[in-house]
């Protein structure tokens, strides 16, 4: 954890101090930030354990006063002995006598958290607070006071160089062997002084070696295996791990404190070469997971900082093998740990070492082939070809214990396999290789339940992410698609899903997993269709672009509903359902932007595609799982649908007359008319999609369109002369009128239907208040119609001004409202409505008003004198023709 925590420390400092000249001391101080932050967060957790504890105890001191006291162990049972289990006790002892609490590791416990527990920072802790801490501290003291006498001695040749050491090599061998003796008396003190004195020796070689030339590499290097394997053989043949740590320790610090600036790095890294050899052969035969992690941290952060510093291109063919050799000797590793876990732990892997190594090789290996136009493009292939080659290697093997490292390897030689197509276009290497290791971290991390590398692998992808946009300015070449830029954001994407899925697998496991899949599957579809949507604004005309953003929508919706179904995975597979709005956003920017239809600059293939598309995945996805959910898109289809048919009749109708006349206005009219009919005449139609949602199109469906072609039909009405050019106008047989006439045909029958199929009442309304409103819908049709024709054959202007003022249409107006009036009046006496018979004798008594009111001022005018002659006589006609319903009866029972 500390290695993760140090990482993304360290990919957050160097993002932060982004320039060159900071770059290294940033990234350091994000990778030390990160490990004090999670080592604080450990240490407050053992502390709150530790209060609970002590509660605990305090509160059963009342219990166990008559409990027999427990011996107090002797002082030497508190030196640290790992292989030795602490001692029990049975009952808790009473304050004053219990003793201190140690941090003695405990004998190995099977699971992940056994491996938790081991970790290398536990091992120093329990070192330096545990038992005989005198002997401990004095170890560590001795074997620094060493170094620095060798220092000093050096600057100022006090004793001959030659004394010197072989004093030194003698007081260790001395040491060593004097450990070796109380092994069995005193295990944990000599095993304090065994690894002290290894780590002496490794001091006393390379110095003599590097710093005063005394013998040749030659003769050097042989001695420094030869301690090596003593000092593995040693810690294997006591199992003891302090063993290993101290002397490796002791190894990796002696060429950095006798280090005086200057020497070979070719040796320091043979010299390093040679303590890997010791901890790969350690690790064949005890999985001591301190001993690699050491291993690991010094030799690439030592050859890291000392790159940083002294690396130059020239160097390259002198550098390169040993990264190659590090490189191989923690991919064995990473293979022998998971191979050596006992049976219980079987599948058991180091994620550090099994990821951490691809990545930190790589990252050096960025490095040094910087100069080299492909040379991290190669790097990244033979990376992936290397650890595909070992996948399948280990499952040829057949080996079932091994698959999660088989998974591994293979995730991890896919990731590179693909990375080395964009670092072969372009540079952005950095945030896609961060991306996919935040994806395998989480994929490793619930394989073994673990909760801070899932979390920090999620925040490694939203870092790769942000490192990302900020490259977007840069200049981006190569083709469409094959690009850095593009492959780098789809490589992004995959990680997201990726994570999402793995996360949607383990749900139950953990209280937020189903938050956690949701966001990350929004986090990898917004770069997915992101990655596309650029595309397609980069290279792409820009009069293509609105049907070619809809056409990748659409087959990337389809694909997911495919993948989705196959992994059965159900919010991969709904994600058509944002087909809806995306097809909506299209429309309204191609309205904007082209002021066409939408059939027009490819659109007459993208919108059928993207169309059929989707109702094929709402059909199929109703196969899988009816939902209630699916009724919300097949209503926003059935409402895009008839948009775009009637926009495409509407345009190419006026084009077609030269945007003359009022053609335009009556397609408007007509199409979703006859969309209204059709549905409402298939009312019970088995076939799909009226069968499933039948109430669904016919009402909510509906009910918008209808009160559009309501409002449309005032409007209209209201504003058009209703100009048919080229053909003359002729009072209700014209376009207009005839489409309007549909219209209040559609919105009747869809009244009808409702109530008399469904048994539904159009919002809410009953029936005397729905028969109303249409009679007065009616009426104000009818008279728009005879504005219209007093406008086209009476040459009155179609305004209110001119409407008002002319003599033709008032007296038009009021013989039209008494006949209309006699009209609903004769029906009212026939089916014996009264309350119908008083609503035209109402409309008598608007037109008695106005003849008196408006009319009376201008009875000179022919017209003003028909409208009076001819409303007297119709009254007449009402009174013999019309009486009022039962008024006439009795009338007649009286005579």
């Amino acid at each position: 954890m500390y290695f993760i925590a140090g990482l993304v420390g360290l990919i957050g400092g160097a993002w932060l101090f982004s320039e060159h000249s900071r770059e290294v001391a940033g990234a350091l101080l994000g990778a030390f930030l990160g490990i004090f932050w999670l080592r604080h967060l450990r240490l407050g957790k053992r502390l709150a354990a530790l209060e609970r504890q002590l509660a605990e105890a305090q509160g059963g001191v009342a219990a166990s006063e008559s409990a027999p006291t427990v011996a107090q162990p002797a002082a030497d049972d508190f030196i640290f002995t790992p292989e030795a289990p602490p001692p029990a006790v049975e009952l808790p002892a009473p304050p004053s006598i219990q003793p201190r609490p140690s941090f003695q590791p405990s004998a190995p416990r099977t699971g992940p958290e056994s491996s938790k527990q081991n970790e290398w920072w536990n091992i120093f802790v329990a070192y330096f607070t545990g038992g005989n801490v005198v002997v401990r501290a004095g170890a560590v003291v001795l074997f620094f006071g060493v170094a620095f006498l060798l220092k000093y001695s050096a600057e100022r040749n006090l004793v001959p160089i030659e004394l010197r050491l072989l004093g030194v090599s003698l007081g260790a061998v001395a040491l060593l062997l004097f450990g070796w003796q109380l092994r069995l008396k005193r295990p944990g003190y000599a095993l304090i002084l065994q690894g002290a004195a290894i780590g002496i020796l490794y001091l006393a070689i390379f110095a003599a070696m590097k710093l005063y030339q005394l013998f040749p590499a030659g003769f050097a290097l042989p001695l420094l295996i030869v301690l090596a394997i003593a000092s593995a053989t040693l810690a294997i043949a006591q199992n003891a791990r302090v063993l290993a740590v101290l002397g490796i320790v002791g190894g990796f610090l002696a060429p950095v404190l006798t280090s005086t600036g200057g020497g070979s790095h070719v040796l320091l890294f043979s010299y390093y070469a040679l303590l890997n050899v010791g901890i790969l052969y350690t690790a064949r035969h005890r999985s001591w997971r301190e001993l690699n992690l050491l291993g690991f941290f010094f030799t690439f952060g030592i050859g890291a900082l000392w790159g940083a510093g002294n690396y130059r291109p020239e160097m390259f063919a002198t550098t390169e093998p040993f990264l190659i050799l590090f490189f191989l000797f923690y991919l064995a590793l990473g293979l022998l740990f998971a191979r050596n876990q006992p049976l219980n732990l079987k599948g058991y892997i180091d994620g550090t070492l099994v990821f951490g190594t691809p990545i930190v090789a790589f990252a050096l290996q960025a490095v040094l082939v910087r100069p080299y136009a492909y040379g991290l493009a190669w790097s990244a292939l033979a990376l992936g070809l290397i650890y595909v080659g070992l996948a399948w290697r280990l499952w040829r093997q057949g080996q079932p214990a091994l698959r999660t490292l088989i998974e591994a390897f293979l995730a991890t030689g896919v990731v590179f396999a693909t990375v080395a197509i964009p670092l072969a276009l372009d540079g952005r290497w950095t945030s896609a290789a961060w991306a996919l290791e935040g994806a395998a971290l989480v994929w490793i991390a619930l394989k073994q339940q673990r909760r801070t590398p899932r979390i920090f692998g999620l925040i490694l992808q939203v870092l790769a992410g942000a490192s990302f946009l900020t490259a977007l300015p840069g200049t981006v070449t190569g083709l469409p698609v094959l690009n850095g830029l593009c492959l780098g954001a789809l490589l992004v994407a995959l990680a997201g899903l990726f994570s999402a899925w793995c996360l949607w697998r383990r749900a139950g496991e953990f209280p937020t997993s189903m938050l956690e899949s949701l966001l990350t599957l929004a986090w990898g579809l917004c770069w997915w269709f992101g990655a596309g949507l650029h595309e397609i604004g980069r290279f792409a005309p820009f009069a293509l672009r609105p049907a070619q953003a809809l056409t990748f929508c659409a087959l990337s919706a389809g694909a997911a509903f495919w993948l989705g179904a196959r992994l059965d995975w159900p919010y991969l597979r709904r994600v058509y359902l944002g087909l809806v709005p995306v097809m909506a956003l299209v429309l309204l920017f191609t309205a904007l932007e082209f002021h066409g239809p939408p059939s027009l600059h490819g659109g007459f293939l993208a919108w059928p595609l993207a169309l059929l598309l989707h109702y094929l995945l709402l059909y199929r996805d109703e196969r899988i799982a009816v939902a209630a959910y699916l009724r919300y898109p097949h209503l926003g289809l059935l409402w895009l649908l008839i948009l775009l048919v009637t926009w495409e009749a509407a345009w190419w109708t006026d084009h077609g007359v030269g945007g003359a006349g009022t053609w335009f206005l009556a397609v408007l009219g007509i199409l979703p008319s006859a969309f209204v009919l059709g549905l409402c005449r298939l009312w019970n139609s088995p076939r799909w999609p009226l069968s499933s949602f039948r109430r669904d199109y016919l009402y909510p469906g509906l009910l918008p369109i209808v009160g559009y072609l309501w409002l449309g039909t005032l409007g209209a009405n209201l504003f058009s002369p209703g100009d048919p050019w080229p053909l003359p106008y002729l009072p209700l047989l014209n376009p207009f009128d005839l489409a309007q006439a549909l219209v209040l045909l559609a919105v009747a029958f869809w009244s009808l239907t409702l109530t008399t199929r469904l048994g539904l009442e159009p919002l809410g309304m009953r029936r005397r208040p729905r028969i109303i409103l249409a009679g007065a819908t009616a009426f104000f049709w009818l008279n728009a119609m005879l504005v219209r024709t007093l406008h086209h054959w009476g040459e009155v202007p179609f305004r209110p001004r001119a409407l008002l003022a002319s003599d033709l249409a008032q007296t038009s107006f009021s013989i039209f409202w008494t006949l209309s009036a006699l009209a609903v009046m004769l029906w009212a006496a026939r089916k014996g409505l009264r309350t119908l018979w008083w609503t035209g004798a109402g409309l008598i008594g608007v037109v008695m008003v106005k003849l008196f009111i408006f009319d009376l001022a201008r009875t000179s005018t022919v017209e003003r004198i028909v409208s009076f002659i001819g409303v007297g006589l119709l009254c007449l006609a009402v009174g013999y023709l019309a009486p009022l319903p039962g008024r006439a009866d009795r009338d007649r029972e009286d005579s």
